[in-house]
Order: structure tokens, then sequence, then C-alpha cells
């Protein structure tokens, strides 16, 4: 018996606010999105719902005490599998690592309770999970099979980059997503050290002084990770730095001309609470 085809009639796709869409990315049919939350103080706000890119960060600027966040309940992730299952045969659930949020295991729990539905821990965080639905529908509009989707999903989990440039590291000291020392060296010094997602987990890459550095670090993660000739996509991420964002893509059209571009992501409260302003940042896949 041969394997059902997959879709973009039978097969939806699950992402967490952390996913940092472009705008208008969840308007597409089969797309559902489940926000964490952003707190400021006793104010609770869904992240992309109830609190937008620009009205985030406009508060964050103007308050004394950094924001918390957190996750979706199990109930949250239920009822967006249960209105996704009510029109498609089958969901993919994608999310952020599990080492920086219990999102991923909200999710799984969850999806144990429907057939048809799988949530997958993307092991990346941000816009590159956009990138991954975006890839995936690609597949799903020209029709797969559910092997061929999990094998592209276990392949972007295991193979996409990201690499951010933050202004500050204050916010991910703060929010404990990168050790103190290393935000000792950006504080003192005025380094503003390049993170890479290794395994789940935000790991330093390089410790630079200036943007001309930072580029030249950028350039030469880009070589570490791909070659002009290979199937290279990717995405831009900002928070309110699009001027470095468009320098970051010059880069990559330069080095990689061939390469396909995707979008823009737009930091949300989530991710903006713990990388702040000012930070830009790309994600790549090879195919």
């Amino acid at each position: 018996m041969s394997e059902p085809i997959l879709t973009l009639d039978n097969t939806a796709i699950v992402l967490d606010s952390t996913c940092d869409a472009p705008e208008g990315f969840f308007d597409q049919d089969g797309m559902y999105m489940v926000p964490l939350r952003v707190h400021f103080g006793d104010e609770s706000y869904r992240d992309g719902v109830d609190l937008g890119h620009d009205e985030f960060f406009a508060r964050l600027e103007s308050t004394e005490v950094l924001p918390t966040t957190s996750q979706p309940t199990d109930a949250e992730f239920a009822a967006a599998f249960e209105e996704a299952r009510q029109k498609y045969e089958h969901v993919f659930s994608l999310h952020l690592s599990r080492k920086m949020s219990g999102t991923f295991q909200a999710a799984e729990r969850a999806a144990a309770g429907f057939e048809g539905v799988e949530a997958y821990d993307l092991k990346t965080v941000s816009a590159p999970m956009s990138m991954c639905a975006a890839r995936l529908r690609a597949r799903l509009e020209k029709g797969c099979t559910l092997a061929e989707a999990r094998a592209y999903i276990a392949h972007f989990a295991a193979h996409s980059q990201l690499l951010i440039h933050a202004a500050t590291l204050e916010y991910l000291r703060r929010g404990g997503r990168i050790g103190r020392a290393a935000s000792l060296v950006g504080g003192v010094f005025d380094i503003k050290p390049l993170i890479c997602c290794v395994d789940g987990e935000l790991t330093l890459y390089a410790k630079v002084r200036g943007q001309k550095k930072a580029f030249a670090a950028m350039e030469r993660f880009l070589d570490e990770h791909s070659t002009p000739a290979d199937e290279l996509h990717y995405c831009l991420i900002d928070a309110l730095n699009p001027e470095e964002a468009e320098r970051v893509g010059e880069v990559i059209r330069r080095l990689r001309p061939k390469a396909q571009f995707h979008f823009r992501g737009r930091v949300g409260a989530v991710v903006g609470t713990h990388i702040g302003p000012g930070t830009t940042a790309f994600g790549l896949i090879v195919e």
C-alpha cells in the first residue's frame, strides 16, 4: 500500500510565537501560531497577539524592570491542534529549542492526545523556525510523503544555522540565556560577541570590537557553513536595526549570489525580552 501524499490541502503547520515571522505569515491557509507570553509586572500579553514588535520595544525602552516571559500551556496547544485537525489530516508542530524553553515539551504532551499531530524541537529560535515552515510548505505544495516531510524537518533541526549580533548582552545575561562571564566581556571592553546556536543552545561564536570586525566574523561563519555551490536558503532578522540587517543581506548576496532570500523577520516580544533592541541576525539552511 502506497504512503499517502501530504499537500497544503491536507497538512497544517503550528509554530510558537518565538518564530518571529514576517508580517502576514499566518494569513496563509494551514498556518497556526500559539503565543508565548510576556509579563510587565502584573500585566500579561500574548506575544504577537496583544503586543506587537513596535509597541513592545517602545515599552521595553521606557521601563526600568526587565519583563519576564512564559511558555504556552498544554491546553493552549491542544486548542490549536483541535482547530487544525478539524480541517487538516496532518499537523506538524515546530518549536524553539527545548534547551531554551519548555514550549516544545508542552506541545509534545498536547500532541500525544491527537492522531496525526507531531511535535518537533527545531533546536533553534526566531525566524529560522518560520523558514523551516516555509521550506516545508514548498514541499507540501508539490506533494510529499510523510517520511519525506519528517526527513526534511530532521535535516533542518540538525543543519540550520543562526548567527546573532547583539547590541548588548545585558538582556541575555539578565534572562539567564548566556553566562555572566560573556556579558562582562561585552560590558567592560565594548566587545559585542556574535552568538550562534549549537545543538539548541546559544553559544559564543566570536568576540569582536566594532562593526567591521563583526562583519568579517559573519563572512567567516558563512564560509564555515556553506559554499557558493550550495543550494542555500536564508532569512534576515532584526530588532529595531533594519539598516544593519540590510548590510548583512548585502554580505550574503555578495558571497552567495545564488542563495535564495526568503524574508526579514522582526523580533517579537518574547525573543526581544532576551536579546534587546538593536540586535541583528541571520539564519540559513543548506539543502
